[in-house]
């Protein structure tokens, strides 16, 4: 039986109020668990007032997308001044400068703050609001995913539970940058891709050609929803392609294998004859649509389009390279495809020229034992200030994650290689394979030099928690008929989360901001390099 299977309501009559109850709670039940996210996320979202860490350039971007659709210059020496102060407060146009800015990073993630701004104005809550949002979807897809993976709905709202309880999901969710909406696009990716997994399943059981030479034809509805999604992710940060091309060929072997059990004679046949091109137009095609869509703003800077809708006639970075560098070999209205590849290549060339030594980086190798987080914000509190009763307090706000889920994950994704290759768990395997797709692709960079932080470790997160509950149900599935040891796996369950929030609250002051005094902000640092 699927995972999605043992969560579908019952279709007689006498199992239907049954049915209802279960489907409620297996509805309501992730819906409270975001709930409490929400809670966590939005309590005092609005401190401290300033711009923490990368804020300095998204917060400033989003604001520039609301008012000319693009990215604008801005007056900018040591530490993002003048234009921070006039930003915070509340004086944004004072600190414009010319033209239009160079950006690292692709425009959906700010599109999404300007929208947060949009609504809620432009101060700190107002351009956090959207990365809180996204936050707490990402706990709720997480919580609905692992219920489709385990078919338990109280496993399900206990991934989401973890994900809410972990520091660095909650820093994240509290700041105005583009991790956390690459995780909501890289989770809803592949939430999109083990349902289509399971309605393949379905589908080709339920026709009677399967077992036919490579099998019958089957459309893929989710794989396209995937596309979507795994290209706004791209959209985003281009690391989102790292886990794009991981889950393409793992849908692939996904579709040999379930030719193969609905009896196709030579399955593979039938994947590479059916499945292989429509999944590259489903994905890749789809993806690079929805990418290229994202730039909308800057294709349109410098237009009358741009003047119409904003009012302004700001031409974009590079928007006018190709009119200054006409070629012999491509038209002229494909000028604006030709400055983007420029603004792209001359990105690339930046990111992989990214080598300055900065206290706050971190290589891929510290991340899943939080050996040296980045700390976003920090300063000092005198006595009387803002609660302190202390000589001196410390305001921090350090990008860390719950020990307590990262440690023990590390542990949970070592006995998923192992149902991986020994029980041939195909959920273990895409656990796995999307922790490491989310991971392994930075080590090339991190071995040249190239400066890097804990923030990038983010889309390993949900992996890694999908792992740890993937490992208590394969541990408790033996005993689920037989109550006293399902009692006491489900009492370890629980003394465990309750574990994950004593740690998480014993944090929680150096993730938020809170002041403390000086020596609980010691007591706090338990590595050398949390400091």
């Amino acid at each position: 039986m699927t995972a999605s299977a043992a969560v579908e309501e019952p279709a007689s009559a006498i199992d239907a109020p049954a049915g209802r109850r279960a489907s409620l709670w297996g509805r309501g039940g992730p819906v409270l668990v975001a709930a409490f996210a929400g809670f966590l996320v939005f309590h005092r979202l609005g401190t401290p007032h300033a711009l923490v860490w990368d804020e300095t350039y998204y917060a400033k971007d989003a604001w520039a997308f609301l008012h000319y659709g693009v990215e604008h210059n801005w007056r900018v020496g040591t530490n993002g001044e003048p234009a921070n102060l006039y930003f915070i407060a509340g004086h944004p146009v004072a600190g414009l400068a010319g033209g239009g800015e160079w950006a690292a990073h692709p425009p959906l993630g700010k599109w999404l703050i300007a929208a947060g701004m949009a609504v809620f104005g432009s101060g700190p809550f107002g351009f956090r609001c959207a990365a809180g949002a996204a936050g707490v979807l990402a706990v709720l897809l997480l919580a609905r995913i692992a219920r489709r993976l385990t078919g338990s709905t109280v496993l399900g709202c206990a991934a989401g539970l973890l994900l809410a309880l972990d520091g660095s999901w909650l820093v994240s969710s509290r700041a105005s940058m583009l991790d956390i909406f690459l995780l909501v696009w890289v989770l809803a990716g592949f939430g999109c891709l083990v349902a289509d997994r399971d309605r393949t399943r379905d589908a080709l059981s339920a026709r009677p050609d399967s077992g036919r030479l490579g099998g019958p034809f089957v459309w893929h509805g989710w794989r396209l929803a995937a596309g979507v999604c795994f290209g706004l992710a791209c959209a985003t940060k281009w690391s989102g392609v790292y886990v794009l091309v991981f889950f393409w060929v793992l849908a692939l072997i996904w579709d040999g294998n379930a030719r193969k059990d609905a009896g196709a004679v030579r399955p593979w046949r039938g994947v590479f004859k059916l499945d292989l091109l429509p999944s590259v137009i489903q994905v890749w095609v789809v993806a690079g649509v929805v990418y290229l869509a994202s730039w909308w703003g800057w294709f349109a800077s410098g237009t009358p389009l741009q003047k119409a809708l904003f009012g302004q006639n700001v031409p974009g970075f590079q928007r006018r390279w190709a009119e200054a560098h006409p070629s012999g070999l491509w038209p002229s209205f494909l000028d604006p495809l030709r400055s983007l590849w420029h603004y792209h290549a001359m990105t690339l060339d930046f990111h992989s020229g990214v080598t300055q030594a900065n206290p706050a980086q971190s290589w891929p190798w510290q991340w899943p034992v939080l050996g040296h987080p980045a700390v976003m914000w920090r300063t000092s509190v005198p006595q009387g200030r803002d609660g302190c009763g202390a000589a001196k307090c410390v305001s921090e706000i350090s990008h860390l994650g719950t020990p307590a889920i990262w440690w023990f994950s590390v542990v949970a994704l070592l006995g998923m290689v192992v149902c991986a290759f020994a029980a041939r768990d195909w959920r273990a395997a895409a656990v796995v394979g999307g922790y490491l797709a989310s991971w392994l692709p930075w080590f090339p960079a991190a071995l040249a030099g190239r400066t890097m932080y804990s923030t990038y470790a983010l889309p390993m997160l949900p992996f890694a928690i999908l792992a740890i509950v993937l490992l208590f149900d394969g541990v408790s599935a033996p005993y689920r008929d037989r109550p006293v040891p399902r009692l006491l796996l489900g009492a370890t369950g629980a003394a465990y989360l309750a574990l994950v929030a004593v740690n998480l609250a014993y944090l929680l002051p150096i993730l938020t901001g809170q002041p403390v005094p000086e020596a609980g902000w010691q007591a706090r640092l338990w590595l050398p390099g949390w400091t």
